[in-house]
């Protein structure tokens, strides 16, 4: 492929998503790192895009090089800084599918999970001219979450934030907010296995994110609403994304679900339920037989050798509600009082989990 060739694909890529990593062109235009570099600093000098650190983004301001489409009229910009994964490409679905509606265009960046980097790229979508941001930002119990939001207190436009609650009491009266209710999520599962006879309920959570606490606050406390054993084990687990260990704790995991007597548990998330599911097939455990297994998040849980059941946070839901309440509040003639609104999971029931036992505890492995 031809340079001009690539450039052209290249500035179509960032037309429609707004930024990209350098690591994704590289996978987009079949050359190599360096040749991609090389081509971002071309169009750099011709005024057309902005390098980041690890990737680059649309120059707005040369929109007046007629390259770009001119803005509808009444039309909002709105920025989206999201983590990359298959989790927020659901609710970013979501979000196009209301942005399309509501005449709203959409620039995204990717959050790495670091504060410093998110707020470069905050300030970048300031610099764009953008009316609204629709953010997931780092959760941090330390001095720079702080600092992010003293950063999002000092805004001029509209935030919502996705999947995220602050802390912050000079923000929680301030911005809106759209999360799903993680705790009902897990409440779901040890339901459905209690439904089916399982009384030992074991709980796999990984030691990172933001979901993991309501997840375990929903096992704990359905175990106790249902009077199930509550002495079942709750493990930690590095995410297998970025971490090399993974499967050997999983595999010390399946270890002590055994000599706990555990019949079920509930695994959080999809990548580290299909690992322990592979786990347990080459230890002769069968699933659902020996051991059920539901997972949670429901991004690739329907792909597993086994059909994993698996909690389903309503992510597209996610995504358009942000935008509706970004577009709601920036339309409005008056002030709007702030939204902070809850979404329900679902159950999609597979065949990880069997048939009821009648209500009788399984004697497991």
């Amino acid at each position: 492929m031809l340079s001009p060739d690539r450039h052209d694909l290249l500035l179509a890529h960032l037309r429609e998503h707004g930024s990209a990593r350098i690591s994704d062109l590289v996978g987009l235009l079949g050359v190599s790192d360096v040749t991609v570099r090389r081509d971002v600093e071309a169009l750099e000098r011709e005024g057309l895009v902005r390098r980041f650190h690890g990737g680059v983004a649309l120059d707005r301001r040369a929109a007046t090089t007629g390259q770009e489409p001119e803005r509808a009229p009444d039309a909002l910009r709105l920025g989206l800084l999201l983590p990359n994964g298959p989790y927020f490409r659901e609710v970013l679905e979501g979000a196009r599918e209301a942005a399309s509606e509501l005449n709203a265009e959409l620039t995204l960046a990717f959050s790495d999970y670091q504060p410093e980097q998110d707020l470069v790229a905050i300030r970048r979508h300031l610099d764009d001219g953008v009316d609204g941001l629709l953010l997931a930002p780092p959760t941090l119990e330390n001095s720079r979450h702080t600092r992010f939001e003293e950063r999002l207190r000092e805004l001029k436009i509209p935030v919502v934030l996705v999947e995220r609650e602050l802390r912050s009491t000079t923000l929680v009266d301030r911005l809106d907010h759209v999360v799903t209710d993680h705790q009902a999520g897990a409440r779901l599962a040890v339901e459905h296995l209690a439904r089916l006879g399982h009384r030992r309920i074991a709980l796999m959570v990984k030691d990172l994110g933001p979901t993991a606490p309501a997840v375990r606050l929903g096992h704990t406390h359905a175990l106790r609403a249902l009077g199930l054993d509550q002495d079942t084990p709750v493990h930690l687990v590095p995410q297998r994304e970025t971490s090399p260990h993974t499967e050997q704790r999983i595999d010390e995991v399946l270890d002590d679900l055994r000599a706990q007597g555990a019949t079920a548990v509930l695994a959080h998330g999809d990548a580290e339920a299909i690992v322990l599911l592979q786990l347990a097939a080459q230890r002769g455990i069968r699933v659902p037989q020996d051991l059920a297994i539901i997972s949670y998040d429901d991004e690739v849980a329907a792909l597993a050798s086994v059909p994993l059941t698996a909690v389903a946070p309503p992510k597209r839901a996610l995504g358009r509600k942000g935008i509706e309440l970004l577009t709601s509040r920036l339309r409005s003639p008056r002030p709007l009082p702030v939204h902070h609104l809850t979404l329900q999971p679902a159950l999609a029931v597979r065949a990880s989990c069997g048939r009821s036992t009648g209500g009788r505890g399984r004697r497991g492995y």
